[in-house]
């Protein structure tokens, strides 16, 4: 696993960004918020590596959202994040949620949750309706039905995953296919209860 990598620009023919220094932090919504008393998640990245920046015009609701970008792709690239285990113990179901706008009618994004019990996998689901390939995800379980998504338009998604093992690992992550998509307002919910309190850095190191 490579740890994440993270490339910074100004995107003038897209949109305004926002570099945040190394001690700021943001939450689910991509949003600045206090690291005090919450627990720091860390991302990592499978496949290609994309530009990720903070966009400050286009977000569905507040201040930003994550815009990703690729150069060139061959497999897609993914950034994803392991839960800090203090989430997931006796975790039975995980209710996602998340606002994704893409460039075209063919979707080419979207939100993915995989779960292990060590090294068996036990659970997972995806907001991509494709075939997302291994080894971008965990699982080559997560295969969905191409349902078209009107361009540059914020689509909601929402998914459930179930499982009757106990984890030892929940991975949450984002993929991009190809060109761009903007990420925006996830929500994850363990058990019927909210994650609130987690926050990460996304500042190049």
């Amino acid at each position: 696993m490579k740890t994440l990598i993270i490339f910074f620009g100004l995107f003038i023919s897209f949109s305004p960004t926002m570099i945040f220094a190394q001690n700021e932090y943001l939450d689910f919504n991509f949003e600045q918020s206090e690291s005090k008393g919450k627990s720091i998640g860390h991302w990592e990245n499978k496949g290609d590596v994309a530009i990720l920046s903070i966009d400050t015009t286009n977000s569905s609701s507040g201040k930003n959202c994550l815009f990703v970008r690729i150069n060139r792709s061959i497999d897609g690239a993914s950034y994803y994040m392991v839960l800090p285990k203090v989430y997931y113990q006796g975790l039975r179901t995980i209710e996602i949620s998340v606002n994704v706008k893409m460039p075209y009618e063919k979707p080419n994004a979207g939100l993915w949750c995989s779960i292990h019990n060590n090294k068996e996998y036990v659970g997972g689901g995806s907001t991509y309706n494709g075939n997302m390939k291994f080894p971008i995800l965990p699982d080559v379980r997560l295969v969905g039905k191409y349902i078209p998504v009107m361009p540059f338009s914020w689509t909601p998604y929402r998914f459930e995953v179930k499982t009757d093992k106990d984890p030892t690992e929940v991975m949450i992550g984002i993929y991009v296919s190809k060109d761009r998509a903007w990420f925006d307002d996830i929500k994850i919910n363990i058990n019927g209860k909210p994650i609130n309190d987690l926050v990460f850095n996304i500042s190049q190191n």
